[in-house]
């Protein structure tokens, strides 16, 4: 494992889930890890794993708790790496529907598109100073499959926020590049992760085991930041995708796919 003492590495969404497994991966790897997150307790939970994680509260959508956030890690230098796994998902994940409980209200889409969306814009905005000061730096966003394709499953709004999320990444990596900044996206496609409770249908444990597992997507974002370039990396698990969205919806072209 490369050595990464004396590396600064700021991990958003980092009190559980993909966050909490990148996060150990650096601080055992040597770095000091600052998570940032809403929920003190599970961000102290995480710090609970190496003494290399440094808890920092802080609400991504919200761009004055990134500033106090941040002065917390520029007293030990510029950071060297942002991971960026932060995201939300929500129970009402329909456009239409006859349940109007399961149609996506105001509010959700507000929440989905400002932390998922936004949040990326307020903490590559809140790193890219200085590390361009420094000449180097680089940054690991998470996004999805659901940003790549057609993924029902997901919902209408989380999957427009990680269109919007792939976008941005494809917007911004020459422009950040030209100031010394490596930016990589990862895509993972279904993990199991926190956000797989907010789904209107459970996965069965046999679903979960045969997911993306956290582990995984910290072996994979560790891996991603390691490297000298950019990165853009699509990690699928070798099953079809549980269909947690009932009724199941309509396409009746794919029948002609598989006959």
């Amino acid at each position: 494992m490369e050595d990464w003492t004396d590396k600064i590495v700021i991990v958003t969404g980092g009190a559980g889930g993909m966050g909490q497994a990148a996060a150990k991966k650096f601080a055992e790897a040597g770095a000091k890890t600052f998570i940032f997150g809403r929920t003190v307790a599970a961000l102290e939970e995480t710090a609970a794993l190496s003494e290399n994680i440094v808890p920092v509260p802080c609400d991504v959508s919200d761009t004055s708790s990134i500033e106090t956030a941040m002065k917390t890690v520029l007293e030990s230098g510029t950071p060297d790496v942002l991971v960026h796994t932060a995201g939300i998902n929500t129970a009402d994940r329909f456009i239409a529907h006859e349940d109007p409980s399961r149609i996506a209200s105001e509010e959700s889409w507000q929440n989905v598109m400002d932390i998922n969306v936004l949040g990326a814009v307020n903490m590559i905005r809140a790193v890219s100073g200085p590390m361009a000061e420094a000449g180097k730096g680089k940054i690991v966003v998470v996004s999805s499959t659901a940003g790549h394709g057609f993924d029902s499953f997901a919902g209408v709004p989380y999957t427009a926020s990680k269109w919007a999320l792939h976008g941005l990444l494809f917007t911004a990596r020459p422009q950040l590049a030209a100031r010394g900044i490596v930016v990589s996206e990862y895509a993972p496609g279904e993990a199991n992760t926190p956000l797989v409770d907010k789904r209107p249908v459970l996965p069965e444990p046999e679903h979960r085991a045969a997911m993306i597992q956290t582990e995984d997507c910290g072996d994979t974002i560790f891996f991603m930041a390691s490297q000298p370039h950019s990165m853009s990396v699509i990690q699928l698990p070798n099953y079809q995708p549980f269909g947690g969205m009932p009724p199941e919806i309509p396409a009746p072209w794919m029948k002609g796919l598989f006959d």
